[in-house]
């Protein structure tokens, strides 16, 4: 077993090499790589993937905004 792939199937084939561990659980692989980094100047994490697991992990936890 490797995880070797080109990048135009990189996201299923780090599902499926994921997979393989997580039989057992519930799980998700987010795709974030394209958003998740700047190039040129600005290089360096945007931070972008942060709200979206945030917002879930709140929504999971019932969390609904209100007091």
């Amino acid at each position: 077993m490797a995880n070797i792939g080109g990048r135009p199937g990189g996201a299923i084939t780090a599902g499926c090499f994921l997979s393989r561990f997580t039989r057992k659980y519930n799980w998700a692989h987010l795709d974030i790589a394209g958003t998740a980094w700047r190039s040129g100047k600005a290089k360096g994490a945007t931070g972008r993937p942060v709200a979206l697991l945030s917002q879930f992990l709140l929504n999971r936890a019932g969390f609904n905004g209100e007091e």
